[in-house]
């Protein structure tokens, strides 16, 4: 059953110019002031961390010490800033029409088009959405696109639009929830591991 059109058309710069008007499935992150609110909680109890340290730190006069320690509080307290500020600054959104997909993800502010005549296969699950498609149509190369569903709003809705507007069958994930955490977990921890690896003088 047909949506009533949007006043804005996602597929404006594709450059078809038969796409205003059309309808489309809108689906954008929400802001949650709580959660800003524990990131800056959290930053505060680094930064005051960072401030307990720096007396006895500089008065044993051991630099290399001083640098890393006070180095992975502020780093921590800084990130924490960041990813509470991230949903009012970067939202994440995605957008699903008869011509394909447009996604913004997280932490990739650059928002990535493809459209239905790329897509080779896609994998569906409540909280982790991967589309493998040919950047170039014809080519055998193929490009994921990893789409964040956990952070986007009406996720529930998400796997039964794709399938609406979806040329091919899906490929629907047994056990998506402990796989997706397990990806996102990782990726944390990469982060993380990545931090203290640059806050360490060699």
């Amino acid at each position: 059953m047909a949506q009533p059109p949007d006043e804005y058309d996602p597929y404006a710069d594709i450059g078809s110019s038969d796409t205003e008007g059309e309808a489309q499935d809108n689906f954008v992150e929400q802001k949650e002031p709580s959660e800003m609110l524990m990131c800056l909680i959290l930053a505060s109890a680094y930064l005051g961390l960072a401030k307990y340290c720096w007396t006895p730190l500089l008065l044993a006069k051991d630099w290399k010490l001083l640098f890393n320690i006070e180095g992975f509080f502020l780093g921590i307290a800084a990130l924490s800033v960041m990813v509470g500020l991230r949903p009012y600054l970067t939202p994440s959104s995605l957008q699903l029409s008869r011509h394909g997909i447009k996604y913004r993800g997280p932490y990739w502010p650059q928002r990535k088009t493809v459209n239905w005549q790329q897509v080779e296969k896609v994998y569906l699950s409540p909280e982790l959405i991967l589309v493998l498609y040919h950047p170039t149509i014809g080519k055998k190369q193929l490009w994921p696109l990893v789409i964040t569903s956990i952070y986007l709003s009406d996720r529930d809705r998400i796997a039964k639009v794709f399938i609406k507007y979806l040329p091919i069958p899906p490929i629907i994930l047994s056990s998506p929830a402990l796989l997706s955490r397990v990806i996102m977990l990782l990726l944390f921890l990469a982060v993380v591991i990545w931090l203290l690896e640059m806050l360490i003088i060699q």
